[in-house]
């Protein structure tokens, strides 16, 4: 067989393939949507179900990178303090929370007073004490843990809890039948801590845009990371202003449940300043033996 005549069987052949080949595949897409029509292929669904893996992960605040950064904020103040031989009271620039946003005002002292004035006035407060409460209860003994995990419940998360704070259903049972249990009480709180660093993110990024932000900022400064006793305290009156605000409308009001609450607020803001400070920066008649 000559070689022309090869090329061209071979040429008749390639277009007959072609041809069988563009049938063979028009059928081959007729079955494939048949099938896939009745029956669901696998990839499909693990594509859905990495896609709502993403939008989970996308929705979930990332804890670990707060405390990434805690870590970092420790580390620093530990070196300062190594520098100058003893304790030195730091505090996290505005400059620094402009930058870092929430996880660096969680980190902050007076910046925080400013956070918390404003979460009062938005009647959620409740959240960033709940948030600073399992902040300690992390660091706390088995011991310490163990006498305070009930305390903490039945302020937070219980239906009865006067600072209820807002979590999901399945998060408030989750931690009641884990608490029932009695053991594993270092991350109890976690699924509740991570829902709310999510509305305290939230709150945040409004608190940005008030002129109690703008105070802080005129008050402490951009790169102070030193503030003097009348800096401390002006952002402290704030505090003392809600509660002064807070005791006249419950005098007006004379509701008990009014009453509770108040004082309530009152024990929690004293505690806050006491941990933040210590106990020379609450006003006397908050001051306790």
């Amino acid at each position: 067989m000559s070689k022309v005549r090869r090329a061209s069987i071979q040429e008749n052949n390639d277009f007959q393939l072609s041809t069988r080949t563009r049938k063979s595949i028009s059928k081959s897409r007729r079955s494939s949507l048949a099938e896939e029509m009745i029956k669901p292929s696998s990839s499909r669904r693990n594509s859905f179900a990495a896609l709502m893996n993403s939008i989970q992960a996308i929705e979930e605040p990332s804890m670990d990178v707060h405390k990434i950064y805690k870590k970092k904020v420790n580390k620093s103040f530990h070196k300062l303090n190594c520098f100058f031989g003893e304790p030195t009271p730091v505090d996290v620039c505005v400059c620094e929370i402009k930058k870092e946003g929430l996880k660096a005002i969680l980190e902050s002292k007076v910046p925080l007073c400013y956070f918390l004035y404003y979460l009062l006035d938005e009647h959620s407060s409740e959240n960033l004490f709940f948030f600073l409460e399992i902040e300690q209860f992390e660091k706390a003994s088995l011991k310490e843990q163990k006498e305070t995990v009930h305390s903490i419940y039945n302020t937070f998360i219980s239906n009865k809890a006067e600072l209820q704070v807002n979590l999901d259903d399945k998060v408030r049972r989750n931690i009641l039948d884990r608490l029932s249990m009695g053991h594993d009480l270092l991350t109890l709180f976690q699924p509740a801590k991570m829902s709310i660093y999510n509305l305290l993110e939230t709150s945040f990024m409004r608190f940005l845009d008030t002129k109690i932000y703008q105070e802080m900022i005129d008050q402490c400064g951009e790169l102070t990371i030193h503030y003097a006793q009348p800096t401390v305290q002006i952002a402290l009156d704030y505090l003392y202003q809600y509660l002064k605000q807070q005791k006249k409308n419950m005098k007006s009001l004379e509701d008990e449940s009014f009453v509770r609450h108040y004082e309530l607020i009152k024990r929690v803001i004293e505690k806050f300043v006491r941990n933040m400070f210590g106990k020379g920066y609450l006003p006397s008649k908050f001051k306790m033996n």
